[in-house]
């Protein structure tokens, strides 16, 4: 990359990132949190990020980069995919309704804390029984890409791990307060640490806990933009020795600010891979929705379908074998705009920026639903499923619209399944007499206040 290249490069970088910087500070000093700010935050750190990063490891370490047209194609196929996204979020598709609307479902005491002891268990469980096929693999996987071979038996087991994060979120909104907040943050990156070591490198888990207490705390005034970003800062180093820990690598001086350098830039941003996508533009042959089809097939289990094809080709596969042709067992992210451009080339963008600006709309009208919620139960339970698919939202961004649809539809499944059992367990009980009042005495006013927990 030529100097004079750069500087048509960062003139484009700078007017992009200001361009969105402006409208998402816009967002946060009116409303200070909801869906569209996350995911124009994981937006920003997905395709600009990584820029300055690319710059130093160009300059100062002479690495060899994507053509710099190809990266100018992705700086400006970002801006326009946010251009598009951000008018369509703002489109108000029906006209406020002051009719109130039957509720599609009621929550008391009993059915939400059964609702978020189910979800728990379906965390601990899934790994206890990862643990009793595997052991700790940290400890015996010599390089992380042992993780997806054959020697590791429930590897499917892994996407349940997750849901005692949502399991904590709705024990969080059941009461919020600084030391709820704090409880959720210890409980869940406590619990990361564990999937950590039991699975051998995943770090997941830990990044989301941490991004949600970051994401709660703004959100409710428990910490300021600045400490925010201070936080973001102390994570992404974090993030950065957890790297070194899984891949096995023993860096120092120069070689170690390469390395975080690269690592930081694939973790976080990996905006190169849009560009090198675009650059192998004609090798693409276009896959249409099949992709997101695919994607499911990993939720099957073998015995229900025993020609189920072990190797799943879904963007990121597809980006990766047959555009790349690398094969050494890890697959590179394509991206939110890149699965659009394997689905359906270039004119798939906007179409695709439209679709993601209706389920943010989405997720932001179920998120004030819960806020202004008077039941406070069915409240709890409203935030927590739209705070524990912030993991989705990650992956829309990062991996691409494939893997977003199976994972949100999955997660959507596994949420309600545990809120269905919850509500027929207290039924059970019920019926039985098992379930009764509690009675709260009130003596300011010399009244006695009964909490039923059949209320809805």
């Amino acid at each position: 990359m030529e100097p004079a290249q750069f500087g048509g490069l960062f003139v484009v970088y700078l007017i992009s990132l200001i361009f969105i910087l402006t409208l998402t500070y816009k967002e946060f000093r009116t409303v200070r949190f909801n869906f569209n700010i996350l995911f124009s935050l994981l937006y920003l750190l997905t395709f600009y990020f990584g820029f300055p990063l690319t710059c130093v490891l160009v300059f100062q370490f002479d690495v060899q980069v994507v053509a710099v047209d190809s990266l100018l194609n992705a700086l400006l196929s970002a801006t326009c995919f946010y251009a598009i996204y951000y008018v369509c979020y703002k489109t108000r598709l029906l006209k406020p309704s002051d009719k109130p609307r039957p509720a599609l479902f009621t929550m008391n005491r009993v059915e939400t804390n059964l609702t978020w002891i189910l979800l728990a268990l379906v965390a601990i469980t899934t790994v206890g029984i990862f643990f009793l096929q595997n052991g700790f693999l940290l400890f015996k996987l010599e390089k992380y890409s042992q993780i997806f071979s054959s020697d590791v038996s429930g590897v499917a087991l892994k996407r349940f791990f997750y849901f005692f994060i949502p399991a904590m979120l709705v024990v969080y909104f059941l009461k919020e307060n600084t030391r709820s907040w704090f409880l959720f943050l210890i409980s869940t990156v406590a619990f990361g640490v564990l999937t950590y070591v039991v699975v051998g490198g995943t770090r997941a888990n830990i990044l989301i806990a941490f991004s949600l207490f970051l994401f709660i705390g703004i959100a409710r005034g428990h910490i300021t933009l600045w400490m925010l970003v201070m936080a973001g800062v102390a994570g992404v180093v974090g993030m950065f020795w957890l790297a070194l820990k899984r891949y096995g690598m023993n860096v120092s001086g120069a070689e170690a600010f390469y390395t975080f350098l690269y690592l930081t830039r694939d973790t976080f941003s990996p905006w190169e891979n849009l560009a090198l996508l675009l650059q192998n533009y004609d090798k693409i042959e276009f896959q249409g929705l099949a992709p997101i089809v695919r994607d499911f097939y990993v939720f099957i289990p073998s015995w229900l379908w025993p020609d189920r094809p072990n190797l799943v080709v879904n963007t990121a596969n597809y980006f990766t074998w047959e555009v790349l042709d690398y094969h050494a067992g890890l697959a590179i992210s394509p991206t939110l705009i890149g699965s659009l451009v394997v689905m359906g080339g270039v004119w798939f963008i906007p179409l695709g920026a439209v679709l993601v600006g209706l389920i943010i709309k989405w997720f932001d009208w179920v998120y004030e639903k819960g806020r202004t919620e008077t039941n406070r139960y069915k409240g709890a339970i409203m935030q927590a499923f739209c705070f524990g698919a912030v993991f989705n939202i990650i992956v829309l961004a990062r991996e691409g619209l494939d893997s977003f649809v199976s994972r949100v539809v999955f997660f959507a499944l596994i949420f309600g399944l545990c809120l269905i059992i919850a509500k027929l367990l207290y039924w059970v009980f019920d019926t039985c007499g098992m379930i009764r009042q509690r009675v709260r005495c009130s003596l300011s006013s010399g009244q006695v206040k009964i909490d039923n927990a059949k209320a809805g």
